[in-house]
């Protein structure tokens, strides 16, 4: 009897115990589902990658450099007596510019001249004697020692004769460097010797003024050896076209200049791991002044395929840059992303980072996870404005 009211009593423990766990597993599952009922899915903005075919630019910033550069000098000594230009002036080749003191020069030449003809008129005698001379020597009524005499002294005029030529001719140049004439065409700059000082060499006052020829003008800029790499591999020309612009806070000059690469160095600087590149621009209008700093965006190739990603959706991690994407499964993915260069305002990524039609989440960006269902909408793809 006592068996049985114990076999009574665990068997209604444990019944008792089995729907007490029932009972709870019943609300608990309840309790989820409630849950689930109030967690709702995100909602989420995204565009679709689209490989797209962009011209491809650089941007660099550069310093323009005239064309030419030359200074204007006094070739002879002498004193200061005239300038023939205003500073600023634009002048000719062949233009006069200054004139030095001549009456020296012009004496020096006269003396040689005279020389030449004194010399001129001693010929003259020699080649008389020895015509006379040569028909006695033939009927031997004379010695040819005289005549060889004779010979040898109309060849020695003859050589002083010359050498009055090239003193004469370097005479009237020095007579012709007294008026001091521009050697290019540009804009010549201020005086640097006033009238009435010694000019020339042995002198302070060798130079006395600079001309600039600033068109068409030069731009120097030195790509990174990176840069410089992505030129070489994408350039379609062998001289690849540039723009210029000057950079202004006011945006009040908004002229552009064109123009082409015509130097790019063939070794990169050790010490700054750049590359010395040159551009030659039109600057027709003289509008753009050597000396000037201003910004190159440099054409690499008409059509290129990429693929651009705005800089506002890419977020860094310790694995690098990466961006959320939604799946086939409406959930968030993380996709790392390998950034080649900044372009016209997007990020050109490695092809194979994401492909085409896949959808990367644009907003909201903050309290994401991998993981998570979402329901998304598309929006325009902004690198697809920027990148054209």
């Amino acid at each position: 009897m006592l068996l049985r009211k114990i076999n009574i009593f665990l068997f209604l423990s444990v019944l008792f115990f089995l729907v007490g766990c029932s009972e709870k597993t019943e609300e608990q599952s309840i309790e989820e589902q409630k849950t689930d009922k109030k967690t709702p899915k995100v909602n989420v903005e995204v565009y679709s990658i689209k490989e797209q075919k962009t011209p491809l630019w650089v941007e660099f910033s550069g310093k323009t450099e005239a064309y030419k550069d030359v200074s204007v000098v006094a070739r002879v000594k002498g004193n200061l007596e005239n300038r023939f230009f205003e500073p600023g002036d634009y002048v000719k080749k062949g233009d006069k510019l200054f004139k030095i003191e001549d009456s020296e020069y012009i004496a020096i030449l006269n003396k040689y001249k005279a020389n030449k003809k004194k010399n001129q008129a001693s010929l003259k005698l020699a080649i008389n004697s020895h015509d006379r001379y040569k028909p006695l020597v033939e009927k031997e009524l004379a010695t040819k020692e005289k005549l060889d005499q004779l010979v040898a002294e109309k060849e020695q005029i003859e050589a002083l004769i010359k050498a009055d030529e090239s003193t004469i001719k370097q005479a009237k140049l020095n007579l012709d460097y007294t008026l001091v004439k521009a050697t290019i065409d540009g804009t010549i700059g201020m005086n640097l010797v006033d009238i009435g000082n010694m000019v020339g060499p042995n002198t302070e006052n060798t130079k006395l003024a600079n001309i600039v020829k600033s068109n068409p003008l030069y731009i120097n800029f030195s790509p990174s050896g990176d840069d410089s790499a992505l030129i070489a591999k994408y350039k379609s020309e062998l001289k690849p076209k540039i723009v210029a612009h000057v950079p202004s806070r006011d945006s009040i000059d908004e002229r552009t200049y064109k123009g082409y690469v015509d130097f790019i160095d063939n070794k990169t600087n050790e010490s700054t791991g750049t590359v010395s590149m040159r551009a030659i621009i039109d600057n027709e209008k003289q509008t753009l002044l050597p000396g000037t700093f201003v910004e190159i965006k440099l054409f690499l190739s008409d059509q290129i395929p990429i693929v651009a990603l705005s800089p506002k959706n890419v977020m860094e991690n310790q694995l690098g840059s990466y961006v959320y994407i939604v799946n086939e499964e409406n959930k968030l993915e993380i996709r790392q992303v390998n950034i080649l260069y900044a372009f016209q305002g997007v990020l050109v990524i490695k092809r194979d980072s994401l492909k085409d039609g896949e959808n990367v989440v644009v907003s909201p960006l903050s309290k994401l996870r991998e993981g998570i269902e979402v329901v998304f909408k598309h929006v325009d793809n902004p690198t697809l404005k920027q990148g054209k």
